[in-house]
């Protein structure tokens, strides 16, 4: 007869020192929903909507009474540029997150009832169709229907328009070097697409 070789059986033994009043974790179960995916962009623009939202915190209810009177017509707030840097940003408070930092950079001119703003060409087509509903929130805000808002287009600006998908990026490369064109002909690269 043959007989099968006996392996060692290992036990664990319970820990006579341990604390038994400890408990591991419970994991949590797992979610019917996919996971939220968000690109770097959106992640810095959160965080800076974030810090803006703490630092533009009225100090106290007060504040916060204040800010609805105005907003609500009860009191008239005077057309100067300092009242005109917060109705910005609260309007751009109200907007994509892509636009609330460009509202905010802006600087304002008065002069009357109309409100200047300049800006390069590029600048203005990103503000696109805003234009009216910004002119109407500075008209409640200011409880002033004579308001105008006008954009000025900076034609001397020494802009450059960025290039930010990697077809832009490629483009961008054969116009401005020559090696590279003399590259991609030379290997008749192509960008996938």
């Amino acid at each position: 007869m043959h007989k099968e070789p006996v392996l060692p059986v290992h036990a664990i033994l319970e820990p006579t020192l341990a604390d038994k009043s400890y408990s591991l974790p419970k994991i949590p179960k797992k979610q019917d929903a996919p996971p939220v995916q968000l690109s770097m962009a959106e992640i810095v623009e959160q965080a800076d909507l974030e810090a803006h939202a703490i630092e533009e915190e009225p100090a106290d209810d007060t504040d916060k009474a204040a800010e609805e009177e105005i907003q609500s017509g009860i009191i008239n707030v005077e057309l100067n540029s300092d009242n005109l840097v917060k109705a910005f940003s609260l309007f751009a408070g109200k907007q994509k997150v892509s636009l609330v930092s460009l509202i905010r950079l802006l600087i304002p001119e008065v002069n009357g009832d109309q409100v200047s703003v300049t800006m390069t060409r590029q600048q203005e087509e990103f503000i696109g169709e805003i234009k009216i509903d910004w002119q109407a929130y500075l008209k409640q805000y200011f409880n002033n229907p004579a308001i105008t808002l006008q954009f000025i287009i900076d034609e001397t600006a020494n802009t450059k328009r960025q290039a930010y998908t990697a077809s832009e990026q490629f483009d961008e490369m054969l116009n401005e070097h020559e090696l590279f064109r003399k590259m991609v002909n030379q290997f008749k690269l192509k960008l996938k697409q």
